[in-house]
């Protein structure tokens, strides 16, 4: 890939900053980690002797409950309420391409076990901790 002089001018000014946004998403983790402690979710794992520039806050639905709301119930119903919440990530094993090969649902059941419980919450630099108490807010409701 060619990258273009402003291109290179734009990565490296970000770069500049690259620390700044990064607390601001360890601090935007903390509070999730907090205000969602009490909610039937798993949160994601975080190694101590790792430090993450945490590019995505993904969290996983307890489900256990009978009449608990599926991943997909909870994913729409936030993004109705204009939750940009996503999905990450589709296994693999069940695109197309791969399945053209013979692969099939059920060949990798902890990456579709992962992935019928996971959803992406909105973590970006610029989040301020209102956008974050909305998240909270209507993941909340949606767990109801």
């Amino acid at each position: 890939y060619r990258m273009t002089e402003l291109q290179a001018a734009l990565g490296i000014s970000q770069l500049k900053k690259v620390n700044k946004f990064v607390l601001k998403r360890h601090s935007l983790k903390s509070r999730y980690d907090l205000m969602i402690s009490n909610l039937p979710l798993i949160k994601p794992f975080q190694s101590d002797d790792c430090y993450s520039a945490l590019h995505l806050y993904p969290v996983r639905i307890n489900n256990s409950e009978k009449n608990a709301k599926s991943r997909a119930q909870i994913f729409n119903e936030l993004r109705e309420n204009q939750i940009g919440v996503n999905v990450h990530y589709i296994p693999i094993h069940t695109q197309p391409y791969y399945r053209r090969l013979g692969f099939r649902v059920g060949d990798f059941p902890n990456a579709e076990n992962y992935y019928g419980s996971a959803i992406s919450l909105p973590l970006f630099s610029s989040m301020t901790f209102n956008q974050q108490d909305e998240v909270i807010s209507a993941l909340q409701e949606g767990l109801q």
